[in-house]
C-alpha cells in the first residue's frame, strides 16, 4: 500500500451484493398451479440464480397464498418448506409480512423458530419472547458493515388484532425512526431498512398506516427495500434513499450493490426457466414428499356446475354483473344470515365449471379471507356502494374504461364489490359519489330511508375498511366467523348434486 494513501481510500472498492425478495407467498416450486409446464418463478428457482456469496434478505408474506402452504396448514405439516428452502439459500435476514400473522403466534413461531436467518421487525413486540425477533442487526461481509433493519405494516392491527395474542405491533414509523436515530453512533458503512409495506395511495386513515415506505425514506437510510404491495417499483433515490420493491411469488428478485465510497445501486432480475438449481435446492427438491401429492390434489375434480359461474373480465362484469359474485355472494349469506352480502373477485378473471377441480377454485378465490357480519345502515351502505360504482368511467371517446383510481400503485381491481340481496343501479353520467341512482331492499327504497339497518355479511378484508371503504371501521360487528371463504366453496361443489348457477341480480348501469 502506498504510504501516502490514506484509510478510506485504501477502503474504497470494497463492495458486497444483496440479494433481496419479498412476498413469495410460499411459491417455492417453479409453478404457479395454473397449468401444466415449468414457469420462470419459485424461490428454488430464484435462489438458484442469486449472485454467489451475496447477503440474502426476505421481505415476508410467506405463510399464506399459495396451494402448498395451505396444504401444509390443513395437514399441519411442519416444518414448511419455505423455511426449509430459505434455510437452503442460506437466507441471513427475515423481516415478517402481515400475511404471517394470520394464522396466530404458534404458526408464526413454527416458522421463525425453523428458520436459521436473523428474524428483524423494530416494530413487533413479542411478549411471550419466543420468536427470537431483534430490532436490528450489525453484519459484515466482505468488508463492508451494515446496519439492518425492518419492519412490518403496523396495518397488521387492522387485519389480524383478534390473532397478535402475545404480540405488540407498534408504530413503524416511529419503530424506525428511532433505529434510524440509534445507528448514527455505530460504525457501520450503510443503513438498510426493509419495510413490509409499500407506497401510500392517500386512502389510510386512522391510528394506523397501511403504506409509508415515502415516509420511512425521508429518514435517511441509504437503502429501503419494500414489499407488500406486489409491485416491480425500479430502483431510484427518494428523499437521498435508494427504494425499490421487488415484485411477488419469487418471479423477480432484487440485487443491491454496495461499494464503499459510491451510493447504491440495484436492480430488478428475473430468474431464467433453464437455471439449474443450486446443490442445496436440488436435495430440498429431491427430499420432498408434498409437492407430487399437491399437484396431484389440484387436478382432481371436486364436482360439477350446471352451467358456468362467469367472471369474463372485470370491466363486463361490472357493465353486466358476474354470477360466480353471485354464487359467493349466496355462499357468504348462506353461512351467516345476512340480508346483504358484498363480494369482490380478484384480478385475473376466472370462470369456473361445468367441471370444477381444485385448482380452479384456488385460482377463482386465492386468499383465506373469513366472514364479518355487520350492521350498517342504508346510508352507510350507499357510500360504500359508490366506491364500487366508481370503477368505470366514460373517457372522452365516450366508451366505458377502467377508472385508474383502482391502480394507483398496483392492480386493485379486488377493490371492486358485487353486491347480492339488493336490487341496485348506478348511473354512469353522474359525478363519482352520486352514482347510486336505485338501491332497494325487497319492498324498501334505502334511498328514501337511509337510516334503515340491515345485517350485511363481508370478508375480514373489506371489514378491516381498506381498498376506499373506510366507512365499514364506523359499522357495528355483530359475529365474526372463522369460517374460511376458500374451505365453504370447496365443500359446496364437493356435494353430489351440480351447483346451479343463480339467477342474475337485479342491476344495471346506466350510460
Amino acid at each position: 500500500m502506498d504510504l501516502l494513501e490514506t484509510e478510506d481510500e485504501a477502503d474504497e472498492g470494497l463492495s458486497l451484493r444483496i440479494s433481496y425478495t419479498s412476498d413469495t407467498h410460499s411459491y417455492i416450486y417453479p409453478t404457479d398451479y395454473t397449468g401444466p409446464g415449468k414457469k420462470a418463478m419459485g424461490y428454488m428457482l430464484t435462489a438458484s440464480s442469486f449472485t454467489p456469496g451475496s447477503l440474502r434478505i426476505d421481505g415476508g408474506d410467506s405463510l399464506q397464498g399459495s396451494p402448498l402452504v395451505r396444504h401444509e396448514m390443513k395437514k399441519g405439516l411442519r416444518p414448511f418448506l419455505t423455511a426449509q428452502a430459505f434455510n437452503a439459500a442460506c437466507l441471513d435476514v427475515y423481516v415478517p409480512g402481515n400475511h404471517d400473522f394470520d394464522f396466530g403466534y404458534d404458526t408464526l413461531c413454527d416458522f421463525l423458530t425453523s428458520l436459521n436467518a436473523h428474524i428483524v421487525c423494530a416494530n413487533l413486540v413479542d411478549r411471550r419472547e419466543a420468536l427470537g425477533v431483534k430490532r436490528h442487526v450489525i453484519m459484515e461481509r466482505d468488508g463492508v458493515r451494515l446496519f439492518i433493519t425492518g419492519a412490518v405494516t403496523d396495518y397488521v392491527n387492522v387485519w389480524d388484532g383478534a390473532r397478535l395474542d402475545g404480540l405488540e405491533v407498534q408504530d413503524a414509523l416511529d419503530s424506525l425512526e428511532k433505529e434510524y436515530e440509534e445507528s448514527l453512533v455505530m460504525d457501520v458503512d450503510f443503513r438498510i431498512c426493509v419495510y413490509h409495506g409499500g407506497f401510500s395511495d392517500g386512502d389510510s386513515k386512522g391510528p394506523y398506516i397501511e403504506n409509508r415506505a415515502g415516509d420511512i425514506a425521508r429518514l435517511g437510510f441509504d437503502v429501503l427495500l419494500t414489499g407488500h404491495q406486489h409491485q416491480l417499483i425500479e430502483p431510484h433515490f427518494m428523499h437521498g434513499t435508494l427504494v425499490l420493491q421487488a415484485g411477488s411469488k419469487a418471479a423477480t428478485y432484487a440485487e443491491v450493490e454496495l461499494e464503499k465510497g459510491r451510493k447504491p445501486e440495484a436492480w430488478i432480475l428475473k430468474p431464467a426457466a433453464d437455471v439449474r438449481l443450486s446443490p442445496a435446492m436440488e436435495a430440498l427438491k429431491k427430499a420432498d414428499t408434498r409437492q407430487a401429492g399437491i399437484e396431484a390434489e389440484l387436478g382432481e375434480v371436486l364436482g360439477h356446475v350446471d352451467g358456468v359461474l362467469e367472471d369474463r373480465s372485470r370491466l363486463y362484469s361490472y357493465l353486466h354483473g358476474s354470477t360466480l359474485a353471485d354464487y359467493i355472494n349466496d355462499i357468504q349469506m348462506a353461512v351467516t344470515g345476512a340480508d346483504v352480502s358484498a363480494a369482490s373477485l380478484f384480478n385475473e378473471p376466472t370462470s369456473l365449471g361445468p367441471d370444477v377441480r381444485l385448482a380452479d377454485v384456488l385460482k377463482a378465490y386465492p386468499f383465506s379471507n373469513s366472514l364479518v357480519l355487520v350492521e350498517i345502515e342504508a346510508r352507510q351502505l350507499k357510500k360504500a356502494m359508490e366506491r364500487s360504482a366508481s370503477f368505470a368511467e366514460m373517457n372522452q371517446e365516450g366508451l366505458v374504461v377502467e377508472s385508474q383510481s383502482f391502480s394507483p400503485m398496483k392492480d386493485e381491481r379486488y377493490n371492486f364489490d358485487f353486491y347480492r340481496g339488493l336490487s341496485y343501479s348506478y348511473d354512469l353520467s353522474k359525478e363519482p359519489g352520486s352514482r347510486v341512482v336505485r338501491m332497494r331492499f325487497k319492498d324498501i327504497d334505502l334511498l328514501a330511508e337511509p337510516g334503515y339497518k340491515l345485517r350485511m355479511v363481508l370478508n375480514s378484508y373489506r371489514a378491516s375498511g381498506t381498498g376506499g371503504y373506510d366507512i365499514y371501521r364506523e359499522v357495528p360487528v355483530l359475529q365474526s366467523f372463522s369460517t374460511d371463504i376458500q374451505d365453504v366453496l370447496i365443500e359446496s361443489f364437493e356435494q353430489a348434486v351440480p351447483v346451479k348457477v343463480p339467477s342474475p341480480t337485479d342491476f344495471e348501469v346506466i350510460l
